[in-house]
């Protein structure tokens, strides 16, 4: 027994400065629930108009016809179509939303959308420019890395063009 003493009090040191030691250091906040802020985002008109913009670019556009002639079935788009197959047919019916538009750093353009009829992902489309046509072409449609609270705040701060019938594509 008498061999034990020195090996229980050891132990009992060690967790007895252990526990101190994450007592006594500061507590870490927990991360955020979601890096989108809360409420209701405010625009004034003139914001508007100007995000309204973003509907007339060709690369936007390109994703509305593409989506449409993919719910139609039509030919001579098959690479297009196979990225859009991943997903369920039901979100090209729906108008989209536009969160952002951005040159990719390999060339083409990233587009961030929200289906309005299906709001539940955020979706990245890599709009890219091929050929001495310079056609555009979809590249990638995948989802963001948006969390389930990320996209029930954005249907509350971005409800203005969630339901925004006119400028949606």
């Amino acid at each position: 027994m008498r061999g034990y003493l020195p090996i229980l009090v050891l132990l009992g040191l060690i967790t007895h400065f252990g526990f101190a030691q994450q007592e006594s250091a500061p507590a870490t906040p927990p991360p955020p629930a979601s890096a989108i802020p809360d409420g209701e985002a405010r625009f004034t008109p003139e914001q508007l108009e100007e995000y309204y913009l973003v509907y007339k670019n060709s690369d936007v556009r390109c994703l509305r016809t593409l989506f449409t002639a993919y719910q139609r079935g039509a030919a001579g788009k098959e690479d297009e179509f196979a990225l859009l197959k991943k997903w369920d047919s039901e979100y090209y019916r729906s108008k989209f939303t536009v969160f952002s538009r951005e040159d990719n750093t390999f060339g083409g353009t990233l587009i961030t959308i929200i289906f309005q009829q299906r709001p539940d992902k955020v979706f990245i489309a890599w709009v890219y420019q091929e050929g001495q046509k310079r056609t555009l072409k979809l590249r990638a449609l995948e989802p963001g890395k948006f969390t389930e609270e990320d996209i029930k705040r954005i249907k509350i701060r971005y409800r203005i063009m969630l339901e925004d019938k006119v400028h949606a594509m």
